[in-house]
C-alpha cells in the first residue's frame, strides 16, 4: 500500500516471505534484504491490487509454479481472519519518524477516525471500522522489539500501539472492494500524518517564560509542552533586559511581591536557530492575568542554564520515589530560583522565584548556581502524586489538593539536599535526575517566597486534540449534581 515516495509506512506482524529468508540467510546483506521486500511488495501491488480473483488465476496460467500469484498469496498474512498492523510516518524530507510514542499518535488518531470512540460519532458515516491493541515488552519481549525496527522505530520500553482488522468475506477481491477500502485508508492516514508532522517539525513560535530576577541578570524558564516539537525542551535561561524595561520589571515587582510576571517573543522565534544562537530577540512583558506592563523590550546576553529535551526516549520509566527533584539556579544563595525537573509525561510545572535556603551542611558557590544544581525536597513523594489534576481544580479553592491546601504554597517549607549536576546544558535523559553521595554539596532547609507558580494543563497540552463536547457536558452535569446536592 504504502511506497519510498509515500508519507507514511504501514506493515503487517505477519513477515512477508523475502522477510522471513533474510532473516534465514547469515549472507543477508541490509542493502540486498531491502531490495527483495520492495520487488516483493511491487509484485503484489502489479499481480493482486486491483485484479479481481478470475484476473489473478487466469494471469497465473502462464507463469512458472513457483512465480505465481497465488503461492505468494498462499505465504503471506495472517491464517486467521484478523490482520494486525502498524503505521509509522516520515517527516517533509522523507525522514522516517523513530519515536514510538509519535507513531503511537498517529496509529491512535486513525483508528479515533475509523471507529466509534465518542457518543458524537455517526457510526454510518464512517466507511470501514478499526480496532486496536497494544504490545508492550512483558508480554511481546522480543517480537515486540523487531516489529518496531521493521517500523523504523526505536526499540525502547514503550508499548506499541498495533491497528486491527478483520476480513468479513472471501471474496475481498470482488467489487473492486480492496482498490476502494485502501483509498479511503490512504487519504485518512495522510490526513493524519499532517497533523504529526506539525505536532513534530521544529518551527518559529511564540515563546513564553517565566521571568524571575537576578542580582545582575534575570532567568526565564520556559513554558514546555511535550506535545509540540517547537517547545519540547526544558529550558531556563539567564538574560539581560534594556535598562527601561528591567527598571519597569522591577517597580511593578515591588508594588506586586507575589506577583508572577511572563516574558514573552514579540515575534515567532525559533529557539535554537535564533534564540540561542543571536542571544538576543525582542519582547513583551505582561502579567498572569494578561496586563502588558512593558512592549518592545530588548533581551540580550540570552544563554541556556538548562536545556533538556523532553522526547520519549529521554525520559525516565518512573516517576521519582522519596523525593522530588528541582533544577536550582541564580546568583548566590541569596538569590536563587527552583524549576521542577520534568523526567516524565504527563507531568507538572511548578517553579518558584527568590526562595530561601538555610543550609546546615556544606554551601553552594555562585559558580554552582550559575551552572546550575539539583536540588531534592526530601520526603515529597512524587511518584504518590503524580499525575497532577488540572491546574483549574488545583488552585479552585475546594477539597484537599486545592491552592490552600497543596503542597506547593508560598512558605512552604522542605528538608532538602543539593547535588552538582553531573551532566552538560542540553544533556537528553533519562537518568537525568540520577545522583550519588559524590555529587552532594549541601543540605538543609528551603522556604518558598512569595513568588511561587504551578501550572498542570500547559506542559501536558496536545494542541492538536480533537476538540470534543463530551467534557462539555460532563461539566454542566456536574455542576448540577453540585446544585443539587
Amino acid at each position: 500500500m504504502a511506497t519510498k515516495e509515500s508519507s507514511y509506512v504501514c506493515v503487517p506482524l505477519n513477515l512477508l516471505p523475502a522477510e522471513r529468508k533474510s532473516m534465514e540467510d547469515p549472507n543477508t546483506t541490509p542493502e540486498t534484504s531491502a531490495k527483495a521486500i520492495e520487488e516483493e511488495k511491487q509484485k503484489i501491488r502489479d499481480r493482486v491490487l486491483g485484479k479481481s480473483n478470475q484476473q489473478i488465476i487466469d494471469e497465473d496460467v502462464e507463469r512458472a509454479p513457483e512465480d505465481k500469484a497465488m503461492v505468494l498469496l498462499r505465504a503471506i498474512g495472517s491464517d486467521l481472519n484478523i490482520n494486525a498492523f502498524a503505521l509509522n510516518w516520515r517527516y517533509s524530507d522523507g525522514t522516517l519518524n523513530d519515536d514510538v510514542e509519535e507513531a503511537n499518535y498517529l496509529n491512535r488518531r486513525v483508528v479515533e477516525e475509523l471507529s466509534v470512540d465518542s457518543p458524537e460519532d455517526e457510526p454510518t458515516k464512517i466507511p470501514f471500522f478499526l480496532t486496536s491493541t497494544e504490545f508492550d515488552i512483558e508480554l511481546y519481549g522480543k517480537c515486540l522489539q523487531h516489529f518496531k525496527k521493521r517500523l523504523g522505530l526505536a526499540q525502547d520500553e514503550l508499548p506499541l500501539m498495533v491497528l486491527r482488522n478483520v476480513l468479513m468475506t472471501p471474496f475481498p477481491t470482488e467489487g473492486n472492494f480492496i482498490d476502494k477500502m485502501v483509498k479511503i485508508f490512504q487519504e485518512v492516514i495522510e490526513k493524519q500524518v499532517e497533523v504529526c508532522r506539525k505536532r513534530n517539525e521544529t518551527k518559529e513560535n511564540h515563546h513564553s517564560f517565566i521571568l524571575q530576577d537576578g542580582r545582575d541578570k534575570v532567568y526565564l524558564v520556559n513554558r514546555s509542552m511535550f506535545y509540540l516539537a517547537s517547545r519540547r525542551r526544558q529550558l531556563i535561561a539567564s538574560a539581560k533586559l534594556d535598562d527601561e524595561a528591567l527598571s519597569t520589571f522591577r517597580d511593578a515587582k515591588k508594588n506586586s511581591p507575589d506577583e508572577i510576571f511572563f516574558l514573552s517573543t514579540q515575534h515567532k522565534e525559533d529557539i535554537s536557530a535564533t534564540m540561542l544562537s543571536d542571544g538576543s530577540f525582542e519582547a513583551v512583558i505582561t502579567t498572569k492575568s494578561g496586563k502588558t506592563i512593558a512592549k518592545g523590550v530588548n533581551v540580550s546576553s540570552f544563554t541556556a542554564v538548562k536545556d533538556r529535551p523532553l522526547n520519549s526516549k529521554y525520559r525516565d520509566h518512573s516517576y521519582p520515589s522519596g523525593h522530588m527533584p528541582f533544577y536550582l539556579y541564580g546568583s548566590d544563595e541569596k538569590s536563587c530560583h527552583i524549576d521542577h525537573m520534568l523526567l516524565l509525561a504527563p507531568n507538572i510545572q511548578l517553579s518558584a522565584s527568590n526562595i530561601s535556603l538555610y543550609l546546615n551542611d556544606g554551601s553552594l558557590s555562585p559558580e554552582n548556581l550559575r551552572a546550575g544544581c539539583i536540588l531534592f525536597a526530601d520526603g515529597v513523594e512524587e511518584a504518590a502524586m503524580q499525575p497532577f489534576l488540572p491546574t483549574s481544580q488545583l488552585v479552585s479553592g475546594q477539597g484537599p489538593t486545592s491552592a490552600k491546601n497543596f503542597f506547593f504554597q508560598p512558605g512552604k517549607k522542605f528538608k532538602v539536599t543539593v547535588f552538582r549536576d553531573r551532566y552538560g546544558v542540553s544533556q537528553g535523559g533519562p537518568g537525568l535526575g540520577d545522583t550519588d553521595y559524590g555529587d552532594k554539596l549541601a543540605s538543609g532547609e528551603m522556604v518558598l517566597g512569595d513568588e511561587v507558580w504551578l501550572d498542570s494543563e500547559t506542559c501536558n497540552r496536545d494542541p492538536f486534540k480533537r476538540p470534543s463536547q463530551v467534557a462539555k457536558w460532563r461539566e454542566e452535569f456536574d455542576k448540577i449534581g453540585k446544585e443539587l446536592d
